[in-house]
């Protein structure tokens, strides 16, 4: 028998858990210095660099280059030169245009001046057909009795609406003396209108009629007539509405009878034509057609009260 002691009664073991592995430490990183020549032992010269090599160019290769450059410049001198001729041509041709441009200028001036003359010349010609148009839709008969006339629409508009119409004081006697209400028939186009006498000045046989219609008004001519300037007058001599003569201004004189200048003229008058418009080359009323001297073998001597007269004495003008 041996002495040995009795086996130890055995524990229980209890399992441990396996700790994971440790990572590897990371590897420190490889600094490489930088590539440095070694220096040669004491006392021994270090090794001679290895030459370079110059390629040297060759001759004929730069006196190309300079010939090239050379032609170069005198192509440029040259380009200068064409330019600068063309510069001098176009400043040349500018002053030759300016100088163009100065004369047809010149040319447009004169000519103006030329048509302004010429208008001056033909200033007041007569186009009596042009004025007989502008004038015809105005004019009137007027029918009093057994006695007509002529009367023509003239002056402003009047308050109450209407016209104005201007005639002879001797056309419309009888219906202020008459005694009666002052009602004229006017005529137009085969048209009839009433109109009533307003104002009258016997002195300057001059009367002024209104009608409630509404006609074209003729205006006053403003500047005065003098001798040789043409004129329309437009009337119904004998009855005959819308008849136009033309003449030309004889003369203005004083008529001995009214007691005022009055327009003597060639155009051809006869009864009926009394209270009609005696007008200008422009259409615009000179005076009032009013009387004719009537002698053996005289003609061409109608008279016409200036406008003026009127504008005066029974209508603001």
């Amino acid at each position: 028998m041996s002495d040995a002691p009795p086996p130890a009664a055995e524990q229980p073991t209890t399992a441990q858990p396996v700790p994971p592995p440790m990572p590897a430490p990371p590897k420190p990183p490889v600094i490489k210095a930088p590539m440095m020549q070694s220096s040669p032992p004491a006392g021994q010269m270090p090794p001679p660099r290895p030459a370079r090599s110059v390629r040297m160019m060759p001759m004929w290769l730069g006196a190309t280059s300079l010939g090239v450059l050379l032609a170069i410049a005198v192509v440029q001198t040259a380009l200068l030169v064409v330019l600068s001729g063309k510069a001098n041509d176009t400043s040349a041709d500018l002053r030759e245009a300016n100088d163009r441009l100065g004369e047809v200028e010149e040319a447009a001036r004169t000519f103006d001046e030329r048509i302004l003359q010429v208008e001056g010349r033909t200033s007041g010609v007569l186009n009596a057909a042009e004025v007989a148009e502008e004038v015809l839709p105005s004019v009137f008969r007027v029918q009093v009795s057994d006695m007509v006339g002529t009367a023509f629409a003239f002056g402003p508009a009047t308050r109450g609406g209407g016209t104005s119409l201007v005639t002879n004081y001797h056309v419309i006697e009888s219906a202020v003396t008459g005694g009666g209400d002052k009602k004229v028939s006017i005529e137009r186009k085969e048209r009839s209108y009433t109109a009533t006498v307003v104002d009258v000045d016997p002195e300057r046989d001059l009367a002024i009629l209104h009608t409630s219609k509404e006609f074209p008004r003729l205006d006053a001519a403003q500047n005065t007539v003098n001798s040789g300037d043409p004129v329309v007058v437009v009337g119904a001599p004998l009855g005959l509405a819308d008849t136009v003569t033309t003449g030309v201004v004889s003369a203005v004189r004083q008529d001995p009878t009214l007691g005022i200048d009055v327009i003597q003229f060639d155009a051809a008058i006869s009864p009926g034509n009394s209270g009609g418009p005696v007008v200008n080359a422009e259409g615009d009323v000179v005076g009032i057609a009013s009387a004719k001297i009537v002698e053996d073998g005289a003609e061409g001597l109608g008279l016409a009260i200036p406008i003026a007269t009127v504008c005066e004495k029974l209508l603001n003008c």
